[in-house]
């Protein structure tokens, strides 16, 4: 592997590694502490000036407004709060507009065929979820700077065959979600890495089409919830 590409991968698992955990933020001291030295380190490297003003805001925010309890209250009222808008967060609801479909099956597929494994004593989420994607492939991507190429080769496949055709949607939804200011930054920076993840990766985006069965992802102020998403476990991915 050339010098160049290493120093890429590397900054590709950071990536990944930050948008798990402000993705699965809970108020432990160590989380927020790693959260923060994530952010120094971008904000030292921007991948564009949007991605720096984001980065910006949500540290600034941050530390202006209590740190870990404020961004776990943003988390609750955005991903767990039943009176707030719906986001989708399984790669076949966004397919098929249900969870547990085709994309958990190939996701499955793909996480047995990697050195990896779910911790299912810590992880209640589906190998199609959004988080446990970030995870797997800041993992793959770490092996494969480690000198494993078919990590590698495997992470492209994840982004290729799951993660191209549901994060264009998943990042519009936090975006615009009326509770939504950490992650609305969070959602800028990953709108920019998406692009350069497509760039080096030699891939274009999704233009799959939803299906008539899929259920409208648009957002919901008056949905009820089925049942209460608990917090994301860092820890649920292991050798």
């Amino acid at each position: 592997m050339q010098t160049n590409d290493q120093s890429i991968h590397q900054a590709r698992a950071l990536y990944y590694t930050f948008f798990a955990k402000i993705l699965s933020f809970n108020a432990q001291a160590d989380k927020y502490a790693n959260l923060a030295d994530l952010l120094k380190i971008f904000i030292a490297n921007p991948l564009d000036e949007d991605s720096d003003a984001a980065f910006r805001s949500i540290d600034s925010s941050l530390r202006a407004k209590g740190g870990c309890e404020a961004l776990k209250q943003e988390y609750d009222e955005v991903f767990v709060s039943p009176e707030s808008s719906f986001i989708p967060i399984s790669a076949s609801y966004y397919d098929e507009g249900r969870d547990d479909g085709q994309k958990r099956v190939k996701a499955a597929g793909l996480v047995f065929r990697s050195k990896f494994r779910k911790n299912d004593s810590v992880c209640n989420d589906s190998e199609d979820q959004v988080l446990f994607l970030f995870q797997l492939m800041s993992r793959l991507i770490e092996a494969g700077v480690a000198g494993d190429e078919e990590s590698l080769t495997l992470a492209k496949e994840v982004f290729a065959e799951i993660i191209n055709d549901f994060i264009d949607e998943f990042t519009a939804l936090l975006f615009q979600h009326e509770k939504s200011f950490f992650y609305q930054n969070t959602a800028i920076v990953l709108k920019t890495f998406i692009a350069f993840e497509r760039l080096f990766l030699h891939i274009e985006a999704s233009h799959k089409i939803a299906s008539e069965e899929r259920a409208s992802a648009v957002i919901q102020k008056d949905r009820k919830p089925l049942t209460q998403r608990v917090r994301r476990n860092l820890d649920e991915i292991v050798l």
